[in-house]
């Protein structure tokens, strides 16, 4: 049967696909990383209002993945812009 992977599981998962992405193009990376990041914010917005409003049986499982997807990115992200002393290649001229 399957087994829902743990949350630290998916965060793993997450950081290694954002940290490839990193090092294969700032420019890429830094688009997707923060578009993913809103994207999954706005929702879990979205999920938490319509949830307070109207209970449902989401599991809290949901709630910790989406968190997780808005995170993971923002602290990959914050680590290349340390890491690269925020010069990325897109910024030259």
């Amino acid at each position: 049967m399957f087994k829902r992977p743990r949350i630290i599981e998916v965060c793993f998962m997450e950081a290694i696909l954002y940290i490839l992405l990193w090092m294969w193009n700032d420019l890429i990376a830094t688009i997707i990383s923060l578009s993913f990041a809103g994207i999954a914010f706005c929702i879990l917005i979205v999920s938490f209002i319509a949830e307070r409003l109207d209970k449902s049986k989401v599991s809290s499982w949901y709630y910790y993945f989406m968190t997780a997807s808005f995170v993971v990115p923002l602290v990959v992200t914050a680590f290349f812009s340390v890491l690269k002393l925020g010069h990325f290649d897109w910024m030259k001229f």
